[in-house]
């Protein structure tokens, strides 16, 4: 197995940043939904009577569940309506996750990395990530919610690393304006040994998020996809997860214009048994809606 697990050093930094630093806590109405998501017994009623707990939630669910992708012609009307007629009990239940997960944090609406970027391309990744992932051979499959939650929730590190630590989060936001061909993770280098978070960026967002779902106890794919998202070579656990993560980033990163088929990462189209032409047809559906996701992400930039 091909694996960035933390070492024992990493998780000795780990413990002693938790020591000093107070993570924040998921939201209350992110801790009921995890509890639903264990019950054995929960009904799209039940889910629906939450989601209805906090009306702009309830609104961002609906209101994507309205996307022209989906293709509804019908008003969705309420949260029943979207999960009956549109998107289903699991995909609710993970996108309402995600949404009520993000408002723990408090970081600048500016740049790359800044709120609103954040979350285009978080929507577009877990959005990608999903169809991707409904395309793949039927029995190997992940559960559509679970494809979104992780493309959803994927960079969230970044949003830790911006809540604890605000000049840091600023310089690295500066420095990704300044290289917008290079990944997060490659500029996190630049700025270790630097300031007080010089411990957390020697750990990287990705064990940066990793650390959080684990202090979250959100579900194990979900923090190993957070992990992972930067190994092109991992296999393991989970590693279907991680690599429609990857594909999704592969796509955004030429944004609107579609890649050639032979600049596609053979590795991951291997592990998800994925042809490229395949995987061109969900990017154009994708982008031909990305006015609708622009929308939601701004609205839930504002939100948080």
């Amino acid at each position: 197995m091909t694996s960035s697990v933390d070492s024992e050093a990493e998780r000795v930094v780990a413990r002693r940043i938790e020591r000093v630093y107070e993570l924040p806590p998921m939201p209350e109405l992110g801790r009921r939904i995890l509890e639903l998501q264990s019950d054995s017994g929960a009904d799209a009623r039940r889910l629906a009577a939450i989601v209805q707990l906090d009306p702009s939630l309830a609104a961002q669910v609906i209101r994507y569940a309205s996307s022209s992708y989906f293709g509804y012609t019908g008003r969705v009307a309420n949260i029943h309506d979207a999960i009956a007629r549109v998107l289903g009990y699991d995909t609710v239940m993970h996108l309402a996750l995600g949404l009520a997960a993000g408002r723990s944090f408090r970081i600048p609406d500016k740049g790359p990395l800044g709120l609103s970027r954040f979350w285009e391309h978080a929507v577009c990744s877990a959005l990608l990530a999903q169809k991707l992932g409904a395309i793949m051979p039927e029995g190997m499959r992940p559960p559509p919610g679970l494809c979104y939650l992780s493309g959803l929730l994927h960079d969230f590190g970044i949003l830790l690393l911006g809540h604890l630590f605000p000049p840091e989060f600023q310089l690295l936001n500066k420095l990704a304006q300044a290289h917008p061909g290079r990944s997060v993770a490659d500029i996190e280098q630049c700025l270790l040994g630097m300031g007080q978070a010089r411990e957390v960026l020697a750990l990287g967002h990705a064990r940066i998020g990793a650390w959080l779902m684990e202090a979250w106890r959100m579900p194990e794919a979900v923090r190993v996809t957070l992990l992972e998202h930067h190994n092109p070579a991992y296999v393991g656990d989970h590693d279907l997860l991680v690599h429609l993560v990857q594909l999704s980033d592969f796509l955004l990163q030429h944004d609107t214009r579609p890649p050639k088929v032979g600049d596609f990462p053979a590795n991951t189209l291997r592990t998800l048994q994925l042809l490229p032409e395949q995987v061109l047809e969900v990017f154009s559906r994708v982008v031909a809606t990305r006015g609708d996701l622009v929308s939601l992400s701004r609205q839930l930039a504002a939100a948080s």
